[in-house]
């Protein structure tokens, strides 16, 4: 009698950590920014939120992970040659396909002041691929390429960002 409770509560202890064991098994992700157009002297300004990883696998509406709510603002075209971490998570490990966050601000100098820039498409949606096993960190580089994010029509200036995962 007291053989099978043994085996009983070994085997009700493998079976939970089987299914338990993907909620328990973390990894790290860091975001990092750059800005492959960055040009000199024109300071944009950029800040994100609701940065948020997708799940392979699951649906569209279900798969999201939210990372963080808001991050603080950056001046792109400070990132010419160099990288700026936004955000470091533990995250359940696993596969990844895509990467969401909004543009909550965008502003430029413009002569001297300050230019509020109105976002066409705020939020973003971008494909990558992503495999996150227990204790890894993965590094995710966006590269928001500032050279080609405004146009000015007639008094307004608007972004248009192009941003791509570099890895």
């Amino acid at each position: 009698m007291n053989t099978r409770r043994v085996v009983s509560a070994t085997l009700l202890v493998f079976v939970l950590a089987v299914i338990f064991y993907p909620s328990f098994a973390l990894g790290t992700v860091t975001l990092r920014i750059t800005d492959s157009g960055a040009r000199p002297g024109e300071p944009i300004y950029a800040k994100c939120s609701n940065i948020a990883l997708h799940r392979a696998g699951e649906g569209e509406k279900t798969g999201w992970i939210e990372l963080v709510n808001a991050t603080g603002t950056y001046d792109l075209s400070s990132l010419g040659n160099v990288t700026e971490t936004v955000l470091r998570s533990r995250i359940t490990a696993g596969r990844y396909d895509k990467i969401r966050f909004k543009v909550a601000e965008a502003s430029a100098v413009v002569n001297g002041s300050k230019v509020n820039l109105s976002i066409k498409q705020s939020v973003m949606t971008l494909d990558l691929e992503l495999s996150i096993g227990h204790g890894e960190e993965r590094i995710v580089l966006l590269d928001f390429k500032s050279n080609s994010t405004m146009a000015r029509v007639g008094k307004i200036f608007e972004s248009s960002p192009t941003v791509s995962v570099v890895r």
